[in-house]
């Protein structure tokens, strides 16, 4: 049986987050195939890492490492390390030493603002926006688009116990004693009723649709980099997005507003929260 450590602080909700719905050209959406993987997509990716989310609560470090895999491996061609200090070293840096979690929100502020140090590089992402999950093909597209979903859940002991049987994800009407907050990374869709597939905890993790809709209390898709998106036919508004960060984060100066902090202002924000 594996140790699962949880580590997602409850969801903090800004209203000035930008949506992905407000900046998708839906005329220009690619029609969504039936199921899709971005492993696939990119060729393969060993992708069952733990990231010592056994040891400690960094699941959303966790998940963003998996996420980088898959950006850097669409940039790059190949797939990048990242070792599990590195991932440890980047949660205590943004917890400030004690490993009692992290909000998403604001840690996927600080990847945006500062990015994060692997292999020598400094790896940032352009922008993210929020993700109606209840809208199963804005979820799709999210990961047809834009390489996965970030997301945030709730889990249960019924969820562990699932998750320790080699079972799929799904409701059975008995959850059990509420556990905590868990940062995945959400890669694959298919066309059958078990729905989608993340990576978490060093596994491939199936989950019905039902199950997500009601454990899912947050996600959002990254947009890692902006000229990819450059052009008349992209279905992502570039030229919206970068007015939305422009009122979001002000004109020069210090960043404003809490959609995108400072990185200082982040840290602060979560030892008073916690």
């Amino acid at each position: 049986m594996i140790d699962l450590k949880l580590g997602k602080l409850p969801a903090k909700i800004d209203a000035r987050t930008i949506r992905l719905s407000s900046i998708i050209k839906k005329e220009l959406l690619p029609p969504l195939p039936s199921s899709y993987d971005v492993d696939e997509a990119l060729g393969g990716i060993d992708n069952n890492r733990m990231f010592a989310n056994d040891q400690y609560g960094n699941c959303v470090i966790a998940a963003q490492a998996h996420q980088t895999f898959r950006f850097e491996k669409f940039e790059q061609g190949t797939q990048i390390d990242i070792t599990d200090q590195e991932v440890i070293d980047e949660y205590f840096e943004q917890t400030g030493g004690a490993d009692r979690g992290l909000i998403l929100l604001l840690s996927l502020n600080k990847w945006r603002n500062a990015g994060w140090p692997v292999g020598g590089k400094n790896y940032t992402i352009y922008a993210f926006a929020s993700v109606d999950w209840k809208n199963h093909d804005e979820v799709r597209h999210c990961i047809h688009l834009l390489g996965g979903v970030n997301l945030g859940m709730r889990v249960y002991q019924k969820d562990i116990d699932q998750f320790n049987a080699d079972e799929p994800w799904h409701l059975t009407g008995n959850d059990g004693e509420f556990r905590g907050g868990h940062g995945v990374y959400l890669h694959v869709y298919e066309a059958d009723e078990l729905g989608i597939t993340c990576t978490t905890w060093g596994r491939q993790q199936p989950m019905s649709w039902e199950f997500w809709d009601a454990r899912v209390d947050e996600a959002y898709g990254i947009v890692d980099n902006r000229n990819a998106w450059m052009g008349e036919a992209s279905p992502l508004d570039v030229e919206l997005l970068d007015y939305y960060l422009e009122q979001i984060s002000g004109n020069g100066g210090e960043p404003q507003g809490c959609a995108f902090p400072p990185f200082s202002i982040i840290r602060n924000t979560l030892r008073r929260l916690t």
